[in-house]
């Protein structure tokens, strides 16, 4: 083989990796903007953590309302990283007149989420306000691994969104109920995540309501109900943070509180775990909150 011929099939080779993995990774994007509700002319949006993503049944809102939903929920996002995703959510949907976001008693806490959440923003680099934040989040070889190899922004989780929106799947997959007697275990060891509220989260907060105020989109701030076991092990800092939320709320005209804690925090077997619901959960709290928005009509 001559040193040309060696030199034209490297660089067929380069190209047409290049071009697969720019092809792939385009279809799991436009998958993963399926997922979320991104690019479209969506009326309402969720936006939360896996709380508020097993707690809502988006098809039954859809359907019951009559409106399209974006359902933009990420798994172990802190309150920061949501206050992103709601950026990027206005930036690529232009229809929002409501937007439900997912609150709870650990919402100015930042410890005991997922420290590798970052990673499920790499498919969306390429987004100006994400690109900033991936850059104070990773290291320089990998951000600019992912910048040069678009496949590699995709892990399990991402790639399985990205089916799931192809196959218009939103279904909580959680079957099955919470142990109580291994909670209640775990309760009494001092096994479980602490409250421990920042100054800076509550800021957060107040500049994600400024920004919806600014835009004149109604806000539902929406605790979907943690079991009673786990709130009961910080009872005083539960009804602190509730109160602070609540205020942030009162202080603007387009927002409301809506905290299902009570009475449905004590039906154990709407749970799948302390924090999560079951599909059994999910039914009932959409249906509430559905109930809700008709009402506040």
């Amino acid at each position: 083989m001559t040193l040309k011929k060696f030199i034209v099939i490297v660089i067929g080779f380069v190209f047409a990796f290049f071009l697969i993995d720019y092809t792939v990774s385009i279809v799991l994007s436009k998958g993963l903007e399926k997922y979320y509700g991104l690019n479209t002319d969506s009326e309402l949006a969720i936006v939360g953590h896996s709380h508020l993503m097993l707690g809502l049944d988006k098809r039954k809102i859809e359907s019951s309302l009559g409106v399209k939903v974006a359902k933009y929920t990420r798994e172990g996002v802190n309150l920061a990283e949501r206050k992103i995703m709601i950026e990027h959510l206005l930036e690529t949907n232009q229809n929002i007149k409501t937007v439900i976001l997912g609150v709870d008693a650990w919402s100015f806490t930042d410890e005991g989420l997922s420290s590798n959440s970052y990673k499920l923003f790499f498919p969306f680099m390429d987004n100006e306000s994400i690109n900033r934040y991936l850059l104070t989040e990773c290291d320089g070889v990998e951000f600019f691994s992912k910048k040069i190899i678009r496949t590699s922004r995709f892990n399990e989780l991402l790639i399985g969104g990205a089916l799931r929106g192809y196959m218009g799947n939103w279904s909580n997959l959680k079957q099955g109920k919470v142990d109580i007697s291994k909670l209640e275990e775990q309760i009494n060891r001092g096994v479980y995540r602490k409250i421990d509220s920042k100054k800076n989260s509550i800021y957060i907060l107040e500049q994600i309501l400024t920004t919806f105020e600014e835009k004149k989109i109604k806000v539902i701030l929406l605790n979907v109900p943690t079991i009673d076991i786990m709130i009961k092990a910080q009872k005083n800092k539960v009804k602190q943070v509730f109160e602070k939320i609540n205020a942030l709320a009162e202080q603007y005209d387009n927002v409301r509180f809506l905290n299902m804690q009570e009475p449905w925090s004590h039906e154990h077997e709407l749970f799948y775990d302390a924090i999560h619901l079951n599909p059994m959960g999910q039914k009932k709290i959409t249906e509430e909150v559905i109930q809700y928005l008709n009402d506040s009509n």
